[in-house]
């Protein structure tokens, strides 16, 4: 074969493989699009199949509420429930795509349907005949199976959604892999060929010279090729380390921590910060830094940011553009890209550094989709954040609610067990609260419980747990105190709370409160005993005068004795 043939079919054989070199970052980025769209979608799932979860739990909150009080004001949940859970079930199935899937939702909106139609009969029976008929039917059970059903249902359907988003994670790692190895072996197929053509080249004569530094070229230009792929490789790994990363944080704060920590490795030899509005959405609060970001301004407002007053990114390079107000040095490249998720604005990134002036526009363009990342991710965090949040704090108080009440106490009881310490439970109650309702009404009456909740948080350590129970008691949870001192806790609570009241309507009205006490071990080695001796205390208290504070005594001790040893047997018998 003649020299010239071998040239031309080396030179073929190298642009085929660069051909198909080039064309593979394309078929990756479109398989990781795809990838990260399903992960989106499988996210958006797991949140509307918690949120339905919520709402369900909220009607059968509201349902209990109203067959103890018989208050319609306990309905407002219930009612708000029923209102949403059609758009969150409607929600579900635009999401649905598989018929596995549609028969999946069908069986939860029918159990769903089954648990409104029973806590709607349960709420009809206490307004007639009364509360005797709801009570009975909350007792046979139907209520609560219903909603284990639906506890079961949801919760296979989390469980097959993050098996899904596991999947994804391992099929978008696969893919890295996959454009890595083929990088790999095009470039290894390139020196061959090349190789070859020197072996080649030193058997000719001189003339040949123009032949292999067009070969040489061809080299160089396939090994920037193999290197810009690797480097575009490793940026996508990277990424979507952190969008993991992100999808377990717990907080914004540790998200920002985060954040921090990953982008240098994404963005090398560019510095940059991240802000986040705050509560009150009125200025913009320094988070995270990486690189030399040191004089950046600890808060900005948004009109300091061309990009929050554009909602688009916006480039201030080689001295050309505007120059955002919050820049630290205004002869410094900058990139600001505003965080935005769903149309609403969270914040804002900004990237400084003489490598942006140097940077192709595809490349700033990648820093923009990973900005737009970004915001998706710490927006379902503060989703998430948000949902936590209202699942234990009760809303009219801003006190903890029973059910953060129920973790807490057993794990400090645990952790008394474990140390010998003390534990005492003040349960408090307010005194002729029916008559405040029944003068100032219901807003008269919440006034008075926001006004001793925001006394029970000011006056207790930071360490304690104040939650409220239900209506008008509360349970205040003393951590590393005796009966002795948490006596004297509880009557300095009393006396703060008979001395502070409420203007309301031009009206000043006041409230006085009861409350038991009982301690660990004294009292109960269990929730159910510690919280029952603290309440025969608090009946002891109203019944005695009202306004007072009472101790577990001993006969009251002697019963819960004899209920703590019945239920030690049983547990004995399970476990022989």
């Amino acid at each position: 074969m003649k020299f010239e043939t071998k040239i031309k079919a080396t030179a073929a054989a190298i642009i085929l493989v660069m051909s198909t070199v080039a064309i593979l970052p394309m078929i990756v980025n479109r398989q990781v699009t795809v990838v990260m769209e399903e992960l989106d979608s499988a996210a958006n799932v797991e949140r509307l199949q918690l949120t339905l979860l919520e709402m369900l739990l909220n009607t059968e909150t509201a349902q209990r509420g109203f067959v103890i009080t018989g208050s319609e004001r306990f309905l407002e949940p219930y009612y708000s429930a029923i209102n949403a859970i059609p758009t969150t079930q409607a929600a579900l199935r635009r999401e649905m795509t598989s018929s596995a899937e549609i028969a999946r939702a069908e069986a939860i909106e029918q159990a769903t349907a089954a648990k409104l139609r029973t806590v709607a009969e349960t709420i009809n029976l206490r307004r007639d005949p009364g509360f005797d008929a709801a009570a009975a039917l909350i007792a046979s059970g139907r209520g609560k199976a219903q909603m284990d059903v639906l506890r079961k249902l949801i919760g296979d359907e989390l469980a097959l959604y993050a098996k899904r988003r596991s999947d994804l994670s391992s099929q978008l790692r696969a893919t890295s892999n996959s454009a890595a190895t083929a990088s790999l072996v095009a470039t290894l197929t390139n020196i061959l060929f090349l190789g070859g053509m020197l072996i080649a080249g030193q058997r000719v004569l001189r003339q040949r010279n123009a032949a292999e530094n067009k070969a040489q070229a061809a080299a160089e230009q396939a090994r920037v090729t193999a290197q810009s792929i690797a480097s575009q490789n490793d940026l996508l790994f990277r990424s979507a380390e952190l969008m993991h990363s992100l999808e377990l944080a717990e907080s914004v704060d540790e998200s920002a921590g985060i954040i921090a920590s990953y982008l240098p490795r994404l963005l090398p030899q560019l510095s940059g910060s991240l802000y986040l509005y705050n509560n009150s959405r009125d200025i913009l609060e320094l988070k995270a830094g990486w690189g030399s970001f040191e004089g950046e301004p600890d808060v900005i407002e948004a009109l300091d940011c061309w990009a929050l007053r554009r909602g688009s990114p916006h480039l201030f390079a080689g001295g050309d553009g505007l120059v955002c107000r919050h820049a630290a040095d205004a002869k410094v490249d900058r990139l600001c890209l505003p965080l935005v998720t769903q149309g609403d604005v969270i914040g804002c990134i900004t990237v400084t550094g003489q490598e942006l002036a140097r940077k192709e526009e595809s490349q700033r363009a990648w820093i923009g989709q990973v900005a737009e990342q970004l915001g998706l991710a710490l927006s379902n965090v503060k989703l998430r954040v948000s949902l936590r949040q209202q699942s234990i704090v009760d809303p009219l108080t801003q006190l903890y609610n029973r059910r953060y009440l129920d973790e807490v106490l057993k794990r400090e009881l645990a952790r008394s067990s474990r140390s010998g310490a003390p534990l005492s439970v003040l349960v408090l109650d307010l005194d002729h609260f029916k008559r405040i309702n029944d003068t100032y009404g219901h807003e008269g009456g919440d006034a008075i419980l926001r006004k001793v909740a925001q006394a029970l948080r000011e006056n207790i350590r930071s360490g304690d747990v104040a939650c409220r129970m239900g209506g008008e008691e509360m349970i205040v949870l003393l951590p590393e105190c005796d009966a002795e001192n948490a006596v004297k806790r509880a009557d300095a609570l009393r006396l703060v709370i008979a001395a502070g009241d409420v203007l309301h309507n031009g009206q000043r009205i006041g409230a006085t409160a009861s409350i038991g006490v009982a301690s660990y071990p004294a009292h109960g080695h269990n929730t159910q005993t510690l919280v029952h001796a603290a309440d025969l205390a608090l009946y002891e208290a109203k019944h005695e005068g009202r306004n007072c504070v009472r101790v577990a005594q001993a006969s009251a001790l002697l019963e819960l004795g004899r209920q703590e040893s019945a239920t030690d047997n049983k547990e004995e018998l399970r476990s022989s």
